[in-house]
């Protein structure tokens, strides 16, 4: 029986989980925030579509190399003020969006808000898994991880309310808001932790180096660009090449986005179950389903079809993506803190580029943005297995 000195430890499960993933979805939600609005970006700035799309491989690839320092960042001065701190800022940098003259402005603003935006992520994996009592860790987890894929959903589907009504600009007037009561009520809500010791910058990059240099590590973090990549891809997709039946925009689109959205809530809720499955097979299987039903929405059934496929690609990226970072972390040993700040910068950087393989086949319709989507998932898969072939070298 645990003393109630070790109890007393842990954070409150569902006050905390609810806080930090109410939180998650409107940072990573910045990363899609743009797809709905591409088309209003273009005329503002002056440019095309497919341009306006690096708006979000600009964010995504600020937001994923900053956690390379801002995991370290959090190691060192504890969560709560490197969260607190980060949402701050990012307030900040999200108004400075709306500043923006032309396309080129866009892309400094969009990758100064990735940036701020990076301090969250990292250190709220790390409080979780700290500050969460052990039986409630993989569904505190898994929440997380899944409020970062509901991003995707729920923040496009916010984001064509607004821009509706109100315009592109509300859109980042709203997040900057958002922001700025999060900062205040995560500071409220996150217990304050012990100052660690400081590391040099030497020692983070020597513990990244050790973790590259161990090859399942490796296949494993590459397995994790197929995550968010698939993810990002196959909705800029939907943007810029609607599939059959769904139209160009208004309420068609909308049902869309938001027809996965009960996947969100459903893989949370069935977190202990899944925690009973190895989490390599669990990624494996999640990336493979993944990239099946991507190819399947490539048939051209009409947009309840696609919708319905969708759900299901959502729901198996959902399982994948905190799979990925249990299996990893399984792995890392004593450097935890610096493999779980690479596994969110494999994910983002993912995430980042999937927009820019979309964009290179979206001419040709979305038939061949989902075909492409599937291989995505496919390859993901292939190097989570390959991984496993190595675990007894």
């Amino acid at each position: 029986m645990s003393s109630p000195a070790t109890t007393e430890t842990w954070a409150p499960t569902g006050r905390t989980v609810a806080t930090i993933c109410a939180v998650g979805i409107l940072v990573v939600g910045q990363l899609y925030v743009v797809l709905p609005v591409l088309g209003d970006l273009a005329a503002a700035w002056g440019t095309s579509r497919a341009a306006a799309t690096w708006t979000t491989t600009a964010f995504g690839l600020a937001y994923g190399a900053g956690f390379l320092v801002t995991g370290p960042l959090s190691d060192r001065w504890g969560r709560r003020p490197v969260i607190v701190t980060g949402l701050a800022a990012t307030a900040v940098s999200t108004l400075v969006v709306i500043t923006a003259p032309n396309l080129g402005a866009g892309l400094a603003a969009r990758i100064l808000q990735g940036l701020t935006a990076s301090f969250f992520a990292p250190a709220a994996f790390a409080y979780l898994a700290e500050r969460i009592a052990p039986a409630r860790r993989v569904f505190a987890l898994t929440c997380l991880t899944s409020s970062f894929l509901g991003a995707g959903v729920i923040a496009q589907v916010l984001a064509q309310v607004i821009d509706d009504v109100f315009g592109w600009r509300a859109v980042f007037v709203t997040g900057a808001l958002s922001f700025t009561v999060s900062a205040v009520v995560l500071h409220a809500v996150l217990e304050p932790g012990k100052r660690r010791a400081a590391a040099s910058a030497g020692t983070v990059f020597t513990a990244f180096a050790t973790l590259l240099r161990t090859p399942r590590l490796t296949l494993l973090y590459l397995s994790c660009l197929a995550v968010l990549g698939s993810f990002v891809g196959i909705y800029t997709g939907v943007q810029l090449a609607p599939p059959a039946g769904a139209g160009a925009g208004g309420a068609a689109l909308l049902a869309l986005r938001a027809s996965a959205i009960p996947a969100m809530i459903a893989i949370p809720l069935l977190a202990t179950r899944l925690a009973a499955i190895n989490p390599e097979l669990r990624l494996i299987s999640a990336l493979a389903a993944a990239g099946a039903a991507a190819g399947i929405t490539a048939v051209p059934l009409g947009g309840l079809w696609v919708a319905a496929w969708l759900f299901v690609f959502v729901a198996s990226v959902a399982i994948a993506a905190p799979a990925a970072v249990q299996a990893i972390a399984a792995r890392a040993g004593e450097a935890r803190g610096a493999a779980t700040a690479l596994y969110t910068f494999a994910l983002f950087l993912g995430a980042a580029t999937g927009p820019q393989l979309t964009n290179l086949v979206a001419g040709n319709g979305f038939t061949a943005v989902a075909l492409v989507i599937a291989a995505l998932g496919f390859t993901g898969s292939t190097l989570a297995f390959a991984s496993t072939k190595l675990r007894t070298r």
